[in-house]
């Protein structure tokens, strides 16, 4: 089955899960319920260990690699602007579907304690984001000063150049040891489900599960939407090219991003789709690489609706800040995220402790977190292929 493997895996994991947490609540089997529970939590744990380092490395890594200053012109300026604007665009499509639909309001299941967060202001938002003791921020996972030390580690890299070059070689091997081990908790993650499964089940019955199909259809409607309309509206409006016709060119290179999940795996077959389609060299080679590593729409906006959804299987009444948070670190947590199959499902936990939410919440999505990846990908793959002919249009 090759990469779909684990997509399997999983959903056999979670099917068998619950089948033995109906067993376990019919029958009383309370030390196969703890050692399901157990064994969930480890995997939670696994999660929670690698956001730092995995957020930090990526994000860094993904200004520092955008060269020496100069090629922060007017190539570099309009790529960003355009990645920046059409993961905004993203985010508040999901934002605005998961409030209107509301997929997770009515379900009474409690997901351990309801966590308690204190409304914010704008401006305690901006204080929090600058850290007075940076270790003591990263030691307690505060999530907006470790954006900020990321984005003012990868400016120093971008400007330091040479001196920062010892630096740049440590982020990025951690950056590669963290991906390692991320390979594994997405290998153990069929075990995870089951354990989380079984728990959740024993805990409140099958009822627990219903709400994923709502969820499920908010995010395909939100990918739909952004990768239907969205993307094909800027490139008919600011690369004056035919959306159908230019994204024929591209079909290999969709496809390919639609079976392995992995937007890097598709960046060869994209570069050579934009050399067929007569993207100019200095357009793709910049905006292709640049885009596979932080042009993540479809995943900022599945991160977004997730942090909601959940939020609403809580009953919490997220306020206007608190979404605000969400919008936030759904953009950053989504250009930290690796083009790997599921990388989403880490950063995923470093949007929800933004806002105070229980990483157990994820044992809702994690079963078809590999059916959405499939499709936030391509929208993922979509946004960098678009942004070749907004560039090129722009750069005339």
């Amino acid at each position: 089955m090759g990469r779909k493997e684990p997509a399997v895996l999983i959903l056999i994991g979670f099917v068998i899960g619950i089948l033995v947490g109906t067993m376990c609540q019919r029958w009383g089997w309370t030390g196969v319920v703890d050692a399901g529970s157990l064994l969930g939590d480890l995997f939670l744990r696994g999660l929670r260990m690698v956001v730092i380092p995995l957020i930090f490395s990526s994000l860094a890594l993904g200004i520092a690699h955008l060269g020496d200053v100069t090629r922060l012109s007017r190539l570099g300026a309009l790529t960003v602007l355009y990645y920046i604007a059409t993961n905004f665009i993203a985010v508040t499509i999901g934002l605005v579907l998961v409030n209107l639909l509301q997929p997770g309001v009515g379900v009474t299941l409690p997901l351990g304690e309801k966590p308690q967060t204190p409304s914010l202001t704008l401006t305690d938002l901006v204080r929090s984001a600058i850290p007075a003791n940076p270790f003591e921020s990263l030691a307690k996972g505060e999530t907006l000063p470790l954006i900020f030390l990321a984005l003012l580690t990868g400016i120093l890299l971008l400007v330091a150049q040479k001196e920062g070059e010892p630096v740049r070689r440590l982020l990025d091997s951690v950056l590669k040891l963290t991906m390692i081990v991320v390979r594994w908790l997405i290998a153990i993650a069929p075990l995870g489900v089951f354990g989380l499964a079984v728990s959740l089940t024993a805990k409140f019955g099958l009822d627990a599960f219903k709400p994923i199909a709502k969820y499920a259809v908010v995010v395909l409607l939100g990918l739909a939407a952004h990768g239907v309309f969205a993307l094909p509206l800027l490139a008919w409006t600011f690369g004056r090219t035919s959306p159908l016709s230019y994204l024929r060119r591209f079909a290999p290179a969709l496809l390919t991003a639609l079976s392995t999940s992995s937007s890097s795996a598709t960046l060869p077959v994209t570069l050579g789709c934009a050399h067929q389609a007569g993207i100019r060299d200095e357009v793709r080679n910049f905006v292709l690489p640049l885009g596979a590593t932080v042009n993540m729409d479809g995943t900022a906006l599945y991160e977004a609706v997730a942090a909601c959804f959940v939020a609403q299987v809580l009953g919490m009444n997220l306020s206007l800040s608190q979404q605000l948070i969400v919008f936030i670190t759904a953009n950053l947590a989504a250009i930290g995220a690796a083009g790997i199959p599921s990388a989403g499902l880490v950063t995923m936990g470093f949007v929800f402790q933004s806002v105070g939410l229980p990483l157990e919440g994820i044992a809702f999505i994690l079963p078809i977190d590999r059916f959405l990846d499939m499709f936030r990908t391509t929208v993922n793959v979509e946004g960098d292929i678009i942004g070749c002919a907004v560039v090129q249009k722009r750069l005339q």
